[in-house]
């Protein structure tokens, strides 16, 4: 058999093995669905709806918070910049004394 015969086979062998495990995992999984069902909304027990004793909704106390995150999200990330949006100045700071070497030697300004 020739080398790309060869290559070939050996590529079709690994492509029928892949696939075979990937139909043998679908069917492993239709098969426990089919043993497992999803539950409905049978079981749920409707309760009558509780205001709490404070008298705020409960859903709207977790708006409350979800928006005031949202706040000082925004504003950190408005002080985390400078003023002129400098994204370059920032990545140009040298971290250890291994970068300031390498913008020196990039500038021209590589001491010996």
């Amino acid at each position: 058999m020739s080398e790309i015969g060869q290559g070939l086979s050996l590529s079709g062998i690994g492509i029928l093995i892949t696939f075979s495990a990937l139909g043998i995992l679908i069917l492993l999984i239709l098969i426990l669905k089919a043993l497992f069902p999803a539950r409905g909304n049978d079981f749920e027990v409707s309760r009558p709806q509780e205001t709490p004793p404070s008298g705020i909704d409960p859903d709207r106390k977790v708006l409350k918070k979800k928006a005031a995150a949202a706040g000082v999200a925004v504003l950190l990330s408005k002080s985390s910049f400078t003023e002129k949006g400098g994204l370059g100045s920032e990545l140009e700071k040298p971290v250890g004394i291994w970068w300031q070497r390498g913008l020196d030697r990039i500038h021209g300004k590589e001491r010996l």
